[in-house]
């Protein structure tokens, strides 16, 4: 008996301990203010798989579920959590994924500044890229394709120099590629299809050298193919 009491006793003080832990773990409140402007502005609701407590940071925000190509966690996020006992958790990938969501991109959304990974592709997104933009300096893989969004690109694109993936085919912009893009020298994948776009491509472009994908039909591009894509590392072109 004495030893069953004692296990007992051992369960719920680990129990204790787990949920002090989960207590002292928050997310950041810029960022939870951030996330639910968003949230609130694209018509969007945290799901409870996730949102276990209130803070967007629990659940499978946290855990080792995979939120790529797993329809049931949509939107999601990924947060890290750094501090030790209390720690403080960030906010660094967001997918609202082919949800119907309408209307400009919310400025709050520039508040998320560890974000490595943005999916907005397939809604009906409107007005522009705003330039606010290059507060977002973490991100490596950014989706914005199969939207409405016009307007020139922003030069501010350029300062995502850890960006190892860009997507913003299929949308209604308009004028030519920035010559800032030449920045983006672990670039890797460039979705810029369908676009909108025109013009001659830029000669700074010579610097993404890592370049493997490009999708770049069905623009108003002029000019010859320039002769550095020969230095690029293409596998699809």
């Amino acid at each position: 008996m004495g030893r069953r009491r004692q296990a007992l006793h051992g369960a719920a003080l680990s129990l204790l301990l787990l949920a002090a832990a989960a207590h002292a773990q928050q997310t950041d409140p810029g960022d939870a203010a951030a996330l639910n402007a968003v949230f609130a502005k694209l018509g969007q609701k945290a799901l409870s798989s996730w949102n276990i407590s209130g803070d967007p940071c629990t659940g499978a925000a946290t855990d080792n579920t995979n939120i790529d190509n797993n329809p049931p966690f949509n939107p999601a996020i990924k947060c890290e959590c750094s501090g030790g006992n209390a720690s403080v958790c960030r906010v660094t990938r967001l997918k609202i994924y082919a949800l119907d969501a309408v209307g400009p991109i919310p400025e709050e959304l520039w508040n998320l500044t560890s974000l490595t990974n943005l999916n907005l592709a397939q809604n009906y997104l409107t007005g522009p890229i705003p330039s606010f933009i290059g507060k977002l300096a973490q991100m490596q893989y950014l989706s914005m394709g199969i939207n409405a969004l016009s307007g020139p690109l922003p030069k501010e694109l350029g300062n995502l120099t850890n960006l190892v993936s860009l997507g913003i085919g299929s949308n209604k912009f308009n004028g030519s590629l920035p010559l800032e893009l030449g920045n983006l020298v672990k670039l890797e994948q460039m979705y810029i299809d369908s676009a909108g776009l025109s013009g001659p491509l830029p000669a700074s472009l010579s610097r993404l050298t890592k370049m493997k994908i490009l999708w770049a039909s069905d623009n108003d591009f002029t000019g010859q193919i320039p002769d550095y894509i020969g230095s690029w590392s293409l596998t699809e072109l």
